[in-house]
């Protein structure tokens, strides 16, 4: 049994454990911070070098077509063209091959096909309505691959990239403009796709990989009606959403297999959409958002489930579903008026902590309405509603269906509605470190229904206006409520 669990002791427990490091930030080969591809060029490149440059005249209606294809290994081609309605074709196959290329203008159309593994690609572009189309194919190992870079500045843009057989590395760095498509799709093993530093509205971003050990990495994403969904099929998943800024945003991520892991250390902005779904064993599901109107939907399913979800602002919904053993939900810190929370657990040994003002507990938390379900035996569930400063009016729904479940209670407050069910044998509703439940304010109205054998409910409600109601149907219970 938990029962001594302190609701400090519950929040801390945020932290959700050591976090994994992306698999591609421990290794060498290649990273976001040292692919220099154009360095590369010069000095791996020892095979055929193809460097061309064209530059359309002012006023030309139509421009260069450009098509290049290379066969064997450490070959590079370096195509740069400036103008307007240009397409240019780069192929190559065999190991280590290096392409660049870039683009000035409008209407501009790059396709790079490279075969087999350990080729690299850069596509740069300045201007807008351009097209990229990426495509690699190689069997690596854990980045011994291909790499893909990408550096955009210009609207409405379409990136495609298809990388194959795994291993693979994509970057998107440093684009700047509004309404451009990137997808991203990789298969096998060892994949990462990282977005660095992209500034933009109305951009549509899909990322997909299918296979074990696959990252991606939104290191800076800013800007506002931004859609950014992510797909993960495999084992050992991981997503790092450093820091998202911007309104009516959207995040959809979808991972599928074991120990998965969603993290963000900060999201600021209104109205923004968040859904994750996870499927499989020892997912880990984190939050952190500064704004109003967000809405919050995570679902998790299999065994050692946790999610935390931190927010700072008015009028969000929270929605945190966890099906199988072991889950632990902490809804924590989300100071601000009429938020929504609801926690759903199914399964055994689940933590549910609901706490405001966990790190500032001088703010209050007024008229939210927050709902706890758990279904199944030795379950814990913390509320705690401010503990200087009184937080009031708010509505506080908790459900606990099984045996052996435990429940913690710290409010204070005014004209909060509390309504209490437990269902099943040796349930306890008690306090902090397992101390006596407190309820403080004027109005409150509080209602408790157990049903079972062996429960307990022991605590103090201080309330100048109220009503306080419990029932216990079964044998060997036991109530103590003192009200002041």
């Amino acid at each position: 049994m938990k029962f001594n669990k302190s609701i400090i002791a519950c929040a801390i427990v945020i932290t959700l454990g050591t976090q994994q490091s992306a698999f591609a930030g421990e290794d060498d080969t290649k990273n976001a911070s040292t692919v220099e591809i154009s360095k590369d060029m010069m000095t791996d490149a020892v095979g055929n070098v193809i460097i061309l440059s064209q530059t359309s005249q002012a006023g030309a209606v139509l421009g260069n077509s450009v098509n290049l294809a290379q066969e064997g290994d450490a070959n590079g081609i370096d195509a740069s063209v400036d103008g307007d309605n240009n397409d240019t074709n780069i192929t190559q196959i065999g190991t280590d091959n290096i392409a660049i290329s870039s683009s000035i203008g409008d209407a501009n159309n790059q396709n790079i096909r490279q075969e087999d593994e350990g080729n690299e690609t850069q596509a740069t572009i300045t201007g807008s309505e351009n097209s990229v189309e990426v495509t690699q194919e190689g069997d690596g190992y854990i980045g011994i691959a291909n790499a893909t870079v990408n550096m955009i500045d210009g609207d409405s843009n379409s990136i495609n990239m298809e990388q194959g057989d795994g291993g693979h590395w994509s970057y998107n760095k440093n684009m700047v403009g509004s309404a451009n498509t990137i997808q991203t799709k990789q298969s096998g093993e060892w994949n990462e796709v990282q977005l660095d530093n992209v500034i933009g509205d109305s951009n549509d971003i899909t990322i997909d990989q299918q296979g074990y050990w696959s990252v991606t990495e939104i290191l800076n994403l800013e800007g506002n009606n931004n859609e950014l969904s992510i797909e993960q099929e495999g084992d050992r998943n991981e997503i790092t959403l450093t820091d998202i800024s911007g309104d009516s945003n959207e995040i959809e991520i979808d991972q599928e297999g074991d120990t998965n892991q969603v993290v963000s250390n900060l999201f600021t902005g209104l109205d923004n959409d968040v859904s994750i779904a996870q499927a499989g064993d020892e997912n880990s599901s984190t939050f952190d958002v500064v704004g109003e109107g967000n809405e919050f939907n995570i679902d998790q399913m299999g065994s050692t489930n946790q999610s935390y979800v931190g927010a700072i602002g008015v009028k969000n919904e929270f929605t945190v579903r966890q099906t199988g053993n072991d889950n632990e939900s902490h809804v924590v810190n989300f100071n601000g008026d009429n938020n929504e929370v609801d926690v759903i657990q199914t399964g055994d040994d689940n933590v549910a902590v609901v706490q405001a003002s966990q790190i500032n507990n001088t703010l209050t938390t007024d008229e939210n309405n927050i709902n706890v379900s758990q279904i199944g035996d030795m379950n814990d569930a913390v509320v705690n509603m401010s503990s200087i400063l009184d937080s009031n009016f708010n509505t506080i729904d908790i459900a606990q269906n099984g045996d052996l479940n435990a429940l913690d209670l710290l409010i204070e407050g005014s004209d909060h509605i509390i309504d209490i069910v437990q269902t099943g044998d040796d349930n306890m509703i008690t306090g902090a470190n397992g101390g006596a439940m407190l309820i403080g304010g004027g109005g409150v109205d509080l209602s408790i229904s157990q049903m079972g054998n062996g429960n307990l409910v022991e605590g103090s409600v201080i309330s100048s206006v109220g009503s306080i109601s419990i029932a216990q149907v079964g044998d060997w219970n036991s109530a103590t409520i003192v009200q002041q």
